[in-house]
């Protein structure tokens, strides 16, 4: 079935296969079954409209409107929700079904859904089992950190996303199993590693490039179990290490030196077309022990799924962005929700142990449920009021019908419902708007005036790390990149001074933004391999520089 998106009015096809996707999981109450219908829009934009609800890395003060207290919020001051520390939120000293009301058959859902959301108490952060970490969201299990987003079980970490079990790194995402790195990105089982990306079992390394089991080298790329290699050429140990000091890599002039020249000679590199390991059928990137998965992005254990993107062990599943897992399956047009979801739809920040919900927010632990925020282990119920099975069973399909009329039925939430501005959100790093777009969208933006807020000294960074005090961490340092003060926190300093790496001239936000250029596109393009000629599709568009190879040729090369 051939479609035009109704968003940005590119065309889109809606294969035979999606179309069984949809039968299968229609709407079943009672005696009744309700089709579910084919998307109005376009991949990117459904992608798009999801990751618009997700705010990560934007923390804020603000005060606890049940306490009082003045706590650390995901929620700007601004914003006109109730927003309950997160300890509140998860105990028992409020009703949720306090704020409970009638479906009126007169107005548009979504206009209902709204006057709930302004209503029902959301959590400050999502930060469970913290340890002396606060200031981290999405989060689990985190000890003796700070700024880190969708990462759990880390300890003496800092500024990382997607960043889990790691401990004493700094600036690293997509980052697992690691210790003591820098910089780093797309890394599994590394050890003091600096400045590197997509690196496995290896230590040592500064400034390298999808290397495997090696150690202790520098401006390299695509080495396989090799140790003390500098710019791919190897060298004695004792060469290595005359080599290393006169590069004088703790200093910002040697670093950048450094980047410069392996930056060059990474040009030339060959690609691999698509990160794809032991998948079967599978099509997307970074996808690992995949068997079916159609147009998917950074997941592993996905069985006959499609457009989900940072999900993992989920089952015949579509459009889903963060994070799937185990036991889900039959569920689309899901975000930020995870664990044991079946047959959910429409759902943003729902977890654990939930089935048959449809347009819900943060729920966990429920079943029929339709258009509810913040329930726990409950069941039939609408807009947070309860109904009897009979009731509920005989109100959802006129309420489905409603919607079908007013052409909300089969849409995920509107952009409009977010809670946060559209520059707070994942989206804005996928589909970047300026200000001016974003609010003639009705999208919102929230201003960042920091950079006019300081007007003090201007603190110059010394270019090498021994000649930098630890007076550094009381100083407000400017970014050089976006003119906005940051600060350099003592745990850092003292991780610098330890590894010997010069301390950064560039904001922690602002050095996220470049490790998020190393990744490509979530965008197939055609073209052929740069070796055999044989037709590929990868996202390396056709106009990169890299030689990029398919499958057999980059083995032959690197392997």
């Amino acid at each position: 079935m051939q479609k035009t998106c109704k968003q940005c009015g590119s065309g889109f096809q809606i294969p035979q296969e999606d179309m069984e996707f949809y039968k299968r999981i229609a709407v079943k109450v009672g005696d009744k079954k309700i089709e579910m219908p084919s998307p109005t829009l376009c991949f990117a934009c459904r992608h798009q409209k999801r990751l618009a609800f997700r705010n990560e890395m934007f923390l804020y003060h603000r005060k606890c409107d049940h306490s009082g207290k003045q706590i650390i919020s995901m929620y700007s001051p601004d914003k006109p929700y109730q927003i309950y520390d997160q300890h509140i939120w998860w105990s028992d000293d409020w009703d949720p079904f306090e704020y409970g009301q009638e479906f009126d058959f007169s107005r548009p859902f979504f206009e209902q859904y709204r006057e709930l959301q302004l209503k029902v108490p959301r959590m400050s952060v999502n930060n469970i089992n913290a340890e002396n970490s606060d200031y981290c969201n999405l989060s689990l299990n985190d000890k003796n950190c700070y700024l880190v987003f969708t990462a759990d079980d880390n300890e003496d970490c800092a500024y990382g996303r997607f960043f889990d079990r790691n401990y004493r790194s700094f600036d690293c995402d997509y980052t697992y199993d690691s210790i003591d790195c820098y910089e780093c990105m797309d890394m599994a089982k590394c050890n003091g590693c600096s400045y590197s990306h997509k690196c496995v079992n290896s230590s040592g390394l500064f400034l390298c490039y999808n290397m495997i089991g090696c150690h202790d080298c520098i401006g390299s790329a695509n080495l396989r179990n090799k140790q003390h290699y500098i710019f791919n050429e190897s060298y004695t140990p004792e060469e290595y290490e005359k080599k290393k000091a006169d590069m004088a890599l703790s200093t910002h002039s040697g670093l950048e030196n450094a980047r410069k020249q392996y930056e060059e000679s990474l040009e030339k590199q060959p690609r691999k077309y698509l990160e794809i390991v032991n998948c079967e059928d599978s099509l997307g990137d970074y996808l690992r022990d995949c068997k079916n998965a159609q147009y998917c992005y950074n997941g592993f254990g996905l069985e006959d799924c499609k457009y989900m993107i940072n999900c993992w062990k989920a089952k015949d599943c579509y459009d889903w962005d963060f994070v799937g897992a185990t036991g889900s399956e039959l569920c689309h047009e899901m975000g930020s929700s995870a664990y044991n979801m079946v047959n959910c739809h429409f759902c943003n920040g729902c977890w654990e142990n939930c089935s048959e919900i449809y347009y819900a927010e943060l729920c966990l632990n429920s079943k029929n449920l339709f258009g509810c925020i913040s329930l726990r282990h409950k069941q039939y119920c609408i807009l947070n009021k309860q109904y009897s099975r009979e009731e509920y069973e005989e109100l959802l399909p006129r309420i489905i019908e409603h919607m079908k009329n007013s052409g909300e039925w089969g849409e995920f939430f509107p952009i409009e419902l977010s809670t946060f501005a559209y520059n707070e959100t994942v989206a804005a790093e996928y589909f970047p708007l300026e200000k001016a777009e974003s609010e003639k969208r009705g999208w919102g933006w929230i201003d960042d005036d920091t950079g006019k807020m300081y007007s003090g000294p201007n603190y110059e960074i010394p270019d090498d790390i021994k000649d930098v005090e630890d007076g550094i961490c009381k100083e407000i340092l400017i970014c050089e990149e976006t003119g906005k003060p940051y600060k350099i926190i003592p745990q850092e300093l003292r991780f610098c001074k330890m590894k010997g790496l010069p301390v950064p001239k560039v904001s922690p936000r602002q050095r996220h933004k470049s490790r998020m250029t190393l990744r490509n596109p979530l965008h197939l393009w055609e073209r052929k391999c740069d070796k055999c000629n044989a037709d590929i599709r990868t996202t390396y568009e056709p106009k990169r520089p890299e030689p990029v190879y398919c499958e057999k040729c980059y083995r032959e090369e690197v392997y």
